[in-house]
């Protein structure tokens, strides 16, 4: 018998096949479009995982280079940050809080915040990595043995008239301690601007104004060993207009006679100083004492005599005192040996007589008594521009 081909069960079968083939193709093709969309996205995330780290860096730079440019001389008083500084790929912004006006002879620290930039993958977008940054500082004000910001005229006396160099951190003065970095410096670049006299003696160099003609600026009579020339930018002495928190207060300091009056480690603040007879000032420790307005009808405002300020580490470094500016005049002709600072860049400062072993910073600074030295502190220059350093830093 016979079998009959059946062909319409052939037909279904072969369109079965053709239907499971369909969809086992539109399953691969998706599954490829997925796998390719996939990979796509997996490419494009590494590509701004790559930029973003590449920003991240940009920011990093951002941060180094203001550290650079606050540690640049007068730096730490004049750096306002930047935009858009170029690098290859990309750029950064640096802003900094607060800004050069809001800063000042008290402030200690700044804050950074760097943002570093790349294009995104598809060129459209940028993608930003910021950082901030905490920045301090130190106080740093005595580069020179004298500076006055408009004239200093030294000699005028009985006998030699003098500064030179030594440096605390070999013991004290004398011996082989003696050195000529007893430099002098000023910003004025009008003539005479640095007057040294018949008897005066300035071992170490000495710097006018910038774009000055030195020779013009510079009145010698006496000694200089060094050199002389014009500074390439002018020194900024910032103005004291605020005091720091936290000091104790003295009111007016008179003293005459055998009166004594002990400073421990500490900050105080004075608003006259006047000191007559046999009067002496004992710090102990690091002292600093400031100074401002005055209560003095007369001139000078601030007065060291008698036995004058003694400090018994007889580290320069330990006594500063920092005058307002409304202290316009100190007048100084102690018998005792002044270890210490003064800056006060509003006053003229006239040293009549009595060593000065550290650093004196005045609108002027006359030395013109007998036995007017100053010896110079070479490790105060260690404190004498700012060294900004990073305390602490994020990544935002």
């Amino acid at each position: 018998m016979s079998k009959r081909f059946d062909f319409e069960s052939k037909a279904n079968e072969r369109g079965a096949m053709f239907i499971v083939a369909i969809v086992t193709l539109t399953v691969l093709l998706l599954l490829g479009a997925s796998l390719i969309e996939r990979s796509q996205n997996a490419v494009y995330r590494s590509a701004v995982q790559a930029r973003s780290v590449q920003s991240f860096h940009y920011a990093e730079a951002g941060i180094n280079k203001a550290i650079w440019a606050l540690n640049q001389p007068n730096g730490w008083l004049t750096y306002a940050g930047e935009q858009r500084t170029s690098l290859e790929g990309g750029f950064f912004d640096v802003t900094i809080t607060p800004t050069p006006s809001g800063r000042g002879v008290f402030t200690d620290r700044v804050r950074l915040l760097a943002t570093g930039y790349t294009p995104g993958p598809n060129g459209k977008r940028r993608l930003p990595k910021k950082i901030l940054a905490i920045v301090h500082k130190d106080p740093r004000y005595f580069t020179y043995a004298v500076f006055g910001r408009d004239k200093v005229t030294i000699g005028n006396g009985t006998v030699t008239v003098m500064s030179d160099s030594y440096t605390t951190d070999n013991g004290q003065y004398g011996g082989s301690n003696v050195a000529e970095s007893g430099d002098i410096g000023t910003n004025s670049t009008g003539a005479d601007a640095v007057e040294i006299l018949p008897q005066g003696e300035v071992h170490g160099s000495v710097t006018v104004g910038p774009t000055a003609t030195p020779q013009t600026c510079v009145n010698s009579r006496g000694t200089i060993t060094g050199t002389v020339s014009a500074s390439e930018a002018a020194t900024i002495l910032p103005s004291i207009t605020l005091m720091p928190p936290g000091m104790v207060d003295l009111g007016d300091v008179w003293l005459e006679g055998t009166q004594q009056l002990t400073l421990n480690e500490g900050t105080y603040h004075m608003s006259d100083l006047d000191m007559f007879g046999s009067a002496q000032i004992i710090c102990n420790g690091k002292v600093q004492i400031y100074l401002d307005q005055t209560t003095d009808v007369g001139s000078p405002d601030v007065r060291i005599g008698g036995n004058g300020i003694v400090n018994t580490s007889m580290l320069p470094s330990n006594l500063v005192i920092y005058c307002k500016n409304d202290v316009t005049s100190i007048y100084i002709s102690g018998n005792a040996a002044f270890y210490g600072a003064i800056y006060a860049p509003q006053a003229a400062i006239t040293l009549n007589s009595g060593q000065v072993y550290g650093a004196l910073v005045g609108r002027t600074v006359t030395m013109n008594g007998a036995t007017a030295h100053v010896h110079y502190d070479q490790a105060l220059r260690d404190h004498s521009h700012p060294r900004a350093s990073v305390r602490s830093w994020q990544a935002l």
